[in-house]
């Protein structure tokens, strides 16, 4: 999320955004590149726990993700012929839709 309106309107979702990415990265790529061993690596109990984690706050993200785009489209109802991703892209790049 890059446009500030949108990181304005979802704070607590780019910060639960920014902590997936850290697990992401450092807990599961970091591994990845360690242990190359696929079957070794997916043993370790805490990257489950990790990725539902991750999980549980990419469905907090998602959630206030749509609603923000609903509102959006509420006031823009040519919003509604829009995917997300395209409608996202469109808000992000401008100052004033």
């Amino acid at each position: 999320m890059t446009a500030p309106d949108i990181k304005m309107k979802l704070k607590k979702e780019g910060e639960e955004f920014e902590k997936v990415d850290k697990i992401w990265k450092m807990e599961v790529i970091g591994k990845v590149n360690k242990e190359k061993k696929v079957i070794e690596f997916t043993k370790e109990r805490r990257m489950l726990m990790d990725l539902r984690a991750a999980n549980d706050r990419l469905d907090i993200v998602q959630k206030g993700l749509n609603s923000y785009l609903e509102e959006k489209r509420s006031i823009f109802p040519r919003f509604y012929f829009l995917s997300n991703d395209e409608l996202l892209e469109i808000l992000s790049e401008t100052k004033d839709p």
